[in-house]
């Protein structure tokens, strides 16, 4: 009974030892992430060329798996096509590599097309219980995020999306070379409104207090 109690009063602690753990480590994970991102479009931006290529050979790849999933697996004939037609329109995006204008209608239809790929899926994958959460990863990785996000990591803004700051519109944040990738540019842009709001607290603190720090 002694050595129950005593079970019962670690786990007291020990449960909230784990989930305190297990969320400093989703931390650590989410900041290796953003380094590897950054490093990625860094990358990328350097050798856009070889980018290309990578990203070309992937969506073919990514049309001859869907292929074989129809031919061989029976995968649902409208999500399969439709995953391969917009893999299609993915691939116009390869004629202006590594710019792409986010407000143009191709781009605004492959993001409303990505949407509802994924909505395609995820009814498939709700109906077929054989299925278990790390096969439908093993899909979802390489058929419906790999693109996508090869592109949002290597695609590059111009002036005209990306800004100086004598220049109003967009996200505001200036461009070095006429071009940055949208990865970069988006963390600059949070960085940049982290700055602004650290420095209108700033200011609103000290404009509470006097010459000797005492509060008026």
């Amino acid at each position: 009974a002694d050595c129950h109690v005593c079970s019962e009063s670690a786990a007291m602690f020990f449960v909230p030892l784990v989930y305190a753990s297990g969320y400093l480590v989703l931390v650590f994970l989410a900041i290796c992430m953003a380094c590897g991102l950054y490093y990625m479009a860094e990358l990328a931006e350097e050798y856009s060329r070889l980018t290309k290529k990578i990203l070309t050979h992937c969506i073919q790849g990514v049309i001859a798996i869907h292929v074989l999933l129809l031919l061989l697996d029976g995968f649902p004939f409208v999500a399969t096509l439709f995953g391969i037609g917009l893999h299609v329109l993915y691939w116009q995006f390869l004629k202006q590599f590594p710019f792409v204008d986010f407000s143009s209608p191709m781009f605004i239809g492959a993001c409303a097309g990505l949407v509802a790929n994924h909505w395609l899926w995820i009814v498939f994958f709700r109906d077929e219980l054989q299925y278990r959460v790390p096969q439908i990863m093993a899909f979802f990785v390489p058929c419906v995020w790999l693109v996508p996000f090869g592109f949002f990591v290597s695609v590059s803004l111009g002036d005209t999306v990306l800004p100086s700051g004598t220049h109003s519109g967009g996200l505001g944040v200036a461009s070095d070379g006429g071009k940055t990738s949208a990865l970069k540019g988006l963390l600059s842009w949070f960085g940049h409104k982290r700055d602004d709001m650290m420095s209108q607290s700033g200011a609103g603190m000290y404009a509470q207090r006097d010459y000797f720090g005492k509060d008026r």
